[in-house]
């Protein structure tokens, strides 16, 4: 396997929406628009990286990483379904919180579907704590 890992662009948009949409447990909302991504990478430089299959020149992993001051946050970790269980994920997410703990980033947080077993199983098994204290709510603010 010929992999290389890059920072993400958001020249990368297109490829990176159908890896999300092929990603169980991915789900994209109006945060998720190009000009959106575009700020977050802006705003986050360098803490989001790719994973490139050289032989076809196409994405096969992401993860969206960046961080409010406080905390660091992780989104869209997604790794195609033929490149899954080659570390890729691990390298991905040791790549953004190297980059948050440079920044003084002492915590980071993730959200997962509740209905998305596997991945909540794959963030138990990397070490993360599961936080059973907290609840989320959300407000779109159009």
């Amino acid at each position: 396997m010929d992999i290389a890992f890059k920072v993400m662009k958001i020249s990368m948009y297109e490829e990176l929406v159908n890896l999300w949409k092929n990603n169980e447990g991915i789900r994209l909302s109006v945060g998720d628009t190009k000009d959106e991504l575009d700020k977050y990478l802006k705003r986050n430089r360098g803490m989001s990286y790719v994973c490139i299959d050289k032989n076809q020149n196409k994405i096969a992993g992401s993860i969206l990483c960046g961080h409010d001051g406080r905390r660091g946050y992780i989104y869209h970790l997604a790794v195609s379904k033929k490149f899954r269980k080659n570390n890729i994920a691990k390298s991905l997410i040791e790549r953004s919180l190297s980059k948050l703990k440079k920044s003084g980033i002492r915590r980071c947080i993730l959200m997962v579907d509740d209905l998305n077993i596997s991945a909540k199983d794959f963030w138990l098994n990397a070490g993360w704590r599961r936080r059973t204290d907290l609840e989320m709510f959300s407000l779109d603010i159009l």
